[in-house]
């Protein structure tokens, strides 16, 4: 064997040392990733990945602990923000394993998160944590069993996401609609993280045909656009929302609209005409864009 043959030898030697720290951390399995990492360092004790392992290695130590001994509200703020700042870049040394395991100490963190909800700090709430973990199932539980904040802007957006991760569009429709009413301001932000693509071009064509409404006036454009999705939109499927949504102008033309849908497939009558009417004190400029729909549909 030369000298070239024996460099290739330990060189893959090292590889294999270093291969097995990845395996064992992507097992979740402290021990064996500490005695990896012994191997390693006695090998090779220069290699630059080894206070990243390290690192990997006592932040999954610590959720043992946390899984063990839970967290206060303050100790879970800090595990988080390392969570995210430090052991999020670091795992990228893990290649295509990196995803799965920054999921399981999401969810880590996401079991020991057993505290209320703190509208000044909802990215402490098991949701977030579930949600960021891709526990879709769980974090619809825990945001809808939060009593008393259906319309806080974080609640809104766990339920529109968990729901679409779930099921896809049409059935996510109450949850997208609730948090448009509820959090206009944050939607076109909800639509990135959704990426939806007929969303997106719908998104689009409402922003160029709606210049002078809101954000929250999407639900009853889209329905106007889409008068097929009136049995998926409307209906029992979008009541039941908090009072401070229920009296908005936008979520009160979105009712009345689909009550004129139905009315239109039986004919002219005098209660549509009365809820043309209603719809039109609504606001104005909504009832303009509803009849150039209709005087496009009669040419």
């Amino acid at each position: 064997m030369n000298a070239h043959q024996l460099d290739i030898f330990l060189d893959s030697h090292e590889v294999t040392l270093a291969n097995e720290v990845v395996a064992a951390l992507c097992a979740h399995d402290s021990v064996r990733t500490a005695q990896s990492i012994a191997r390693l360092r006695a090998e090779a004790p220069e290699r630059p990945d080894l206070p990243v392992f390290d690192r990997l290695h006592a932040f999954l130590d610590l959720t043992r602990e946390i899984h063990t001994a839970g967290l206060d509200a303050d100790a879970l703020e800090l595990t988080v923000e390392v969570l995210k700042t430090r052991i999020v870049p670091a795992a990228g040394i893990l290649g295509s394993a990196a995803k799965a395991f920054l999921e399981f100490l999401w969810l880590q963190l996401a079991r020991a998160a057993t505290h209320p909800f703190d509208r000044e700090r909802p990215h402490l709430h098991a949701a977030e944590l579930f949600l960021r973990a891709q526990a879709y199932e769980a974090a619809e539980a825990a945001a809808v069993g939060i009593a008393g904040a259906e319309a806080e802007r974080a609640v809104l957006h766990w339920r529109s996401v968990a729901r679409y991760r779930l099921a896809g569009l049409k059935a996510a429709w109450p949850q997208i609609l609730a948090f448009a009413w509820g959090a206009p301001d944050a939607f076109p932000d909800l639509l990135q993280e959704l990426g939806d693509s007929q969303l997106d071009k719908d998104w689009l064509a409402f922003k160029a045909e709606t210049e002078d409404h809101g954000n929250e006036w999407l639900p009853a454009w889209y329905l106007l656009r889409h008068p097929e999705a009136s049995a998926e939109m409307g209906g029992e499927r979008a009541s039941g929302l908090p009072p401070a949504i229920e009296s908005m102008p936008a979520r009160q033309a979105f009712g009345l609209l689909t009550r004129i849908l139905d009315l239109e497939k039986q004919g002219h009558s005098r209660t549509l005409i009365e809820y043309r009417a209603r719809l039109k004190a609504t606001d104005a400029g909504f009832f303009a864009t509803y009849m150039r729909s209709r005087e496009v549909q009669h040419r």
